[in-house]
């Protein structure tokens, strides 16, 4: 009697525990399931979330870009190899090349760590364009120069347009060149003639008869020569020089002491020779008490600014002048093409 109650007493707690097994079993195969399921979603919209950013991201840099063209104008371009011009996206923004943007998650750009940059090459220069949004920071580097085609004083290298300038070139080079040659034998031809009937005149009355034959018929082909060197219209192509003298500019005085910014100044930073540009201005600001309220200290944000000036020595100067190609005269004096011909 004993050993078949105590069976019966343990049967009901080993089944409890087997359900209770298979229970949890199904229920960590369910929890797996599910995972399984919603992870690839998550992965897909963190991934739409990223793209997004990107193309934010991709179209802020290209808007800082597009105002740098327009910002480097021809004062403003560094002048000698290593010259660097700075600007940053709160003075962009200050100068209105450009509206304040936010990246895609409606956070702003950070304007001091965000720049463009000019620096000047042997024959082009780097632009430089950084970006820093949140956590993100990227920028472009962008060979560029003063060409003929370009919509403002500076722009991208584009092969195909400067073919097409050199085959323009080309052509006019050439027509020159008929030009001179048909005008040389013209003149000189009559000259040749001239001169054999003189030689040959006053031997014997046979050779003198001969010799005014051919000089009639000489003076006939000079004449039909002459008509038709004046008949023919003559072209030639005058090119445009241009010679840049850069002012001349004192040396940057000391930062004065920082000072309230209570006139709310903007930051300046001027270019190496921009002549219109003798002051720059630095900001700075902090958090710092400005009064009590209460018994209790009140603290808000307080702008300083610095600022340093020069003095212009002399004026920049820009002489034109017009020649015909390749004048090494003016070339050697500093001279170069703008690409202008008439």
């Amino acid at each position: 009697m004993y050993t078949e109650e105590n069976q019966r007493g343990r049967f009901p707690l080993r089944d409890i525990l087997l359900k209770a097994i298979i229970v949890i079993i199904f229920i960590i195969l369910i929890i797996f399931i599910i995972t399984r399921l919603t992870t690839p979603n998550n992965s897909n919209n963190s991934n739409s979330v990223n793209s997004n950013y990107d193309q934010v991201f991709s179209e802020n840099l290209k808007a800082m870009e597009d105002a740098a063209y327009s910002y480097y104008t021809e004062e403003r371009l560094p002048k000698e190899v290593g010259d660097i011009n700075e600007l940053t996206l709160r003075e962009m923004i200050n100068s209105n090349l450009l509206e304040a943007f936010t990246d895609a998650d409606g956070n702003s750009c950070d304007v001091n760590a965000s720049y463009i940059r000019l620096t000047k090459n042997e024959e082009d220069y780097t632009l430089r364009v950084n970006l820093k949004c949140n956590e993100k920071e990227d920028y472009s580097l962008t060979k560029v120069g003063e060409y003929d085609y370009c919509e403002h004083d500076i722009c991208k290298r584009d092969s195909s347009k400067e073919n097409e300038e050199t085959a323009k070139e080309e052509d006019n080079e050439v027509t020159d060149e008929v030009d001179i040659t048909e005008e040389t034998e013209t003149t000189t031809t009559p000259a040749t003639n001239n001169s054999n009937t003189n030689n040959n005149t006053g031997t014997t009355n046979n050779s003198t008869s001969n010799n005014n034959s051919n000089t009639g018929g000489s003076s006939g082909s000079s004449g039909n020569s002459n008509n038709t060197s004046n008949n023919t219209p003559q072209v030639i192509t005058m090119y445009e020089y241009r010679k840049v003298t850069d002012p001349v500019l004192s040396g940057w005085s000391a930062w004065s002491s920082w000072a309230y910014n209570t006139e709310r100044y903007s930051a300046i930073k001027c270019g190496t020779t921009d002549a219109n540009c003798l002051r720059e201005v630095q900001l700075y600001s902090r958090r710092e008490q400005v009064g009590t309220s209460n018994g209790r200290p009140v603290y808000g944000t307080v702008n300083y600014y610095s600022y340093r000036t020069r003095t212009l020595i002399s004026s920049g100067s820009t002489d034109t002048k017009w020649s015909t190609y390749n004048d090494q005269s003016l070339l050697s004096q500093g001279y170069t093409y703008t690409g202008n011909t008439r």
